[in-house]
């Protein structure tokens, strides 16, 4: 393999590695902007049973109503497998799920499963996300979850996660 070919099977996988950061940082973080950033136009989210988002718009009409319904979320996102085609501009990769979810109504669930994405090469050189699908292992609620110190503390005082 060539050293320009290598370089750019680096940045490559730089680049997917930071779209699958960035998911979690902006949902995490209720980014619209980065979370924007990050898909195609025509991209497809399937979050199984809450439902498949399919385009941008309806990707980010979706979040805004996560974020409604669960202002604290937190994804750790591990083991990241990526196989890239350079010359088909396209890429897969499988992730690990771990996250934390504090919905005001419901209380604090644990939530474990594997994302697979689909990536694309855009004219330009970027990367962005084609498909995001969602394998659930697991909704587990947990009901006796309080923060006693940190941001979130403010969860004992409203009763989110009683």
């Amino acid at each position: 393999m060539d050293t320009d070919t290598r370089l750019d099977l680096i940045e490559t996988r730089n680049q997917l590695l930071d779209l699958i950061s960035s998911y979690g940082q902006g949902f995490d973080n209720q980014d619209p902007d980065l979370l924007h950033s990050i898909w195609t136009e025509d991209a497809t989210l399937t979050l199984g049973p809450w439902g498949t988002h399919a385009g941008v718009d309806q990707i980010m009409a979706a979040a805004e109503g996560f974020w409604a319904a669960s202002p604290y979320m937190h994804h750790w996102t591990a083991n990241p497998l990526l196989e890239i085609d350079l010359e088909a501009g396209t890429a897969t990769a499988i992730s690990a799920l771990n996250c934390l979810c504090t919905y005001i109504e419901t209380g604090t669930f644990h939530i474990g499963g594997n994302y697979r994405d689909c990536f694309v090469r855009q004219v330009d050189g970027r990367w962005l996300i084609a498909e995001r699908v969602l394998d659930l292992a697991f909704y587990t609620p947990l009901p006796d979850w309080k923060p006693t110190q940190g941001s979130e503390t403010d969860l004992v005082e409203t009763g989110a996660g009683a």
